[in-house]
């Protein structure tokens, strides 16, 4: 790129700074809408043009906040979903309860936006340095309970993947040609399971049908999870516990 090129460049940002700044339009703003779109139309029919619209600008202002890409807008979407859950808790204190802490509070402010769910773990730029803050909470507890080096890496990899992928699956969204007929058909086939190839899945059909990560067509907004999220916490808490107990 030659410097016409780059003074060329420059100017068309700064023109992009500039009109934004004219609409009094702010990344907060640009970021509140995109999750106001995603949790009322799906992230599936998430768009940028669509987005640009509801604001009243062009797409190049709101690429503009996004620092060009969708990815980057992704990414700030779930550092402002997850920019609070750490507030206010004690990490000096009770390294169980400070782990306890977080994963309710992540859980419950990703329930307020179902939708925005699968950014949350499977978008490589939605897990950066945005999120800098809750990490060093998690390490800080893991430390007072005693990990540190490979350890404390395993030991995080464990609990976050474990928070991060129960809310993901349990948010999983429905296929987008979900209907009425789609979900009969699905219940269906379920109670069709031969008791005699599959004996432990036909018996537990009157607890699991519906309930489970895979025989299910509602997901966690529609049916609880609360106890089988609680069982996985104390789960993994607890071996952790127990593991540093043996080292």
């Amino acid at each position: 790129m030659n410097k016409k090129e780059i003074v060329k460049k420059s100017e068309k940002k700064q023109s992009l700074k500039g009109r934004a700044a004219q609409v009094g339009l702010s990344k907060a703003q640009v970021v509140a809408a995109a999750i106001a779109q995603i949790d009322e139309r799906g992230l599936a029919k998430f768009s940028i043009r669509e987005l640009a619209r509801t604001l009243g600008v062009s797409t190049a202002v709101v690429y503009w906040h996004a620092n060009g890409k969708k990815a980057d807008l992704f990414a700030e979407i779930s550092a402002s979903i997850t920019s609070t859950f750490d507030q206010d808790v004690d990490e000096l204190g009770d390294w169980k309860e400070t782990i306890r802490s977080i994963f309710r509070r992540y859980r419950t402010l990703v329930l307020q936006h179902p939708n925005v769910a699968p950014l949350l773990g499977g978008e490589m730029k939605s897990n950066g340095v945005a999120n800098i803050r809750w990490v060093e909470v998690v390490l800080a507890a893991l430390a007072n309970a005693g990990f540190k080096g490979e350890q404390q890496k395993d030991a995080f990899n464990a609990l976050i993947g474990g928070l991060a992928g129960f809310v993901t699956m349990e948010l999983a969204p429905a296929p987008t040609e979900q209907t009425q007929d789609w979900k009969d058909s699905f219940s269906q086939r379920i109670t069709e399971i031969d008791a005699e190839q599959f004996p432990h899945t036909h018996g537990a059909l009157p607890v699991v049908t519906n309930r489970i990560f895979v025989l299910r067509w509602q997901n966690g907004s529609d049916v609880s999870y609360d106890a089988s999220f609680e069982f996985l916490m104390n789960s993994l808490i607890e071996g952790l516990a127990l593991s540093i107990q043996e080292n």
